[in-house]
């Protein structure tokens, strides 16, 4: 039997998030962007239960990296997928991830027409950060990465800024199996229930 290692990267890190996700049962993934992946459109449920498309991303258009929702906390989740802490802090990625996320989160929420969103365009969206992690990130640099989005946020003028942010860091445990680390940007009772449900 031949052993294979993998370097934990972007793409294994949102793999496995979405494997968490799809365990849970109360967000559901609307998108989900692969490396040269082929689906290009946000889909949904409507009240039923018949899944639809929501939204088709244009061939240029900048897509986020995860889009998901909970109808029970009545939220939206847009995340940006990064294979690194580094990368997510790098020049200029900020105002690049807070353009992406504030101009799909606005699109989202002018869909109350569409069967698949309707009530959904009313939900609460938040900003969501995922990157994998060699070893595990301290509490001063998660500060430091919020406040570095929220400052971004900001500058779009977008209510995201206002609103918590959540953090996710994929590590591997001794036995190299993945595990996902939830963090959020407010004590809250919102800031509570998104950590619980993830």
């Amino acid at each position: 039997m031949n052993k294979y290692t993998f370097r934990l990267d972007e793409e294994i890190a949102r793999w496995a998030f979405e494997l968490r996700v799809r365990s849970i049962a109360k967000w559901t993934i609307a998108f989900t962007n692969p490396t040269a992946g082929p689906w290009k459109r946000i889909e949904a449920t409507d009240k039923h239960g018949k899944r639809g498309e929501v939204y088709r991303f244009s061939r240029d258009e900048k897509r986020p990296d995860i889009v998901l929702y909970n109808d029970e906390l009545e939220a939206i989740l847009i995340v940006e997928a990064k294979d690194n802490l580094a990368k997510l802090t790098a020049a200029k990625q900020a105002e690049k991830s807070a353009a992406v996320t504030n101009n799909i989160a606005n699109t989202l929420s002018a869909l109350g027409n569409n069967p698949f969103w309707a009530a959904r365009s009313k939900y609460t969206t938040h900003n969501g950060l995922l990157w994998a992690g060699s070893i595990r990130t301290s509490e001063a640099q998660i500060e430091a990465l919020f406040a570095m989005y929220q400052a971004a946020l900001l500058r779009q003028k977008s209510p995201l800024a206002s609103r918590v942010q959540v953090g996710i860091e994929v590590t591997l445990d001794s036995n190299r199996k993945t595990v996902c680390s939830v963090f959020s940007s407010q004590a809250s009772p919102l800031d509570a229930a998104l950590r619980d449900s993830l």
